[in-house]
């Protein structure tokens, strides 16, 4: 339930909202905080729903860099980097592998948007991409390197190169930093 100045509470289900609709409420209370609310109908009735104490105009854009910068961590935990399967307790040895593996998430992510370019990556039923654009890089990269591909590219062994090269920098920084 939203609250407005007047003590009206309109309940979200009721405003009518497209599915792709969003619609922006300044000054509202919510479990007793005041705030700017952006609620946006997704399929199936749900309702994506933030709330924030300022900037109504960048509550949505903020909310889809915060997530960009959600989905980055969450890659780098796992989905393919494992950075905390590293164990390492030395803070230098730490950051110097953060700058490695974020190196090679960048290239991924990179390779992931030039292949979205090319052939766009299927869409889930809610609209998302089946994949995100990094795991679609990472999963490229790794089939260009594997042996079984066939015949080594230029491409191939450009990427083959990078690829070990990057190892090698993390495995002497996690030896010798």
């Amino acid at each position: 339930m939203l609250t407005d100045a007047h003590g009206h509470r309109p309940a979200i289900a009721d405003l009518g909202l497209a599915e792709g609709e969003h619609r922006r409420f300044a000054q509202r209370q919510v479990d007793g905080v005041w705030g700017q609310v952006w609620v946006k109908a997704l399929a199936g009735g749900k309702f994506l729903f933030l709330f924030g104490t300022s900037g109504l105009q960048q509550l949505g854009q903020r909310y889809t860099k915060r997530w960009t910068i959600e989905q980055c961590f969450q890659n780098l935990k796992g989905r393919g980097f494992h950075l905390e399967n590293s164990h390492l307790a030395c803070h230098h040895k730490l950051r110097k592998l953060l700058a490695l593996v974020s190196l090679a998430y960048a290239f991924c992510l990179a390779v992931g948007q030039a292949a979205d370019r090319r052939q766009p990556i299927a869409r889930k039923k809610h609209g998302y991409r089946a994949t995100s654009l990094s795991r679609h890089g990472l999963d490229i990269v790794r089939q260009l390197t594997r042996p079984t591909t066939g015949a080594q590219t230029t491409a191939n062994q450009l990427a083959e190169r990078l690829l070990d090269w990057i190892i090698r920098q993390v495995f002497y920084y996690q030896i010798l930093a």
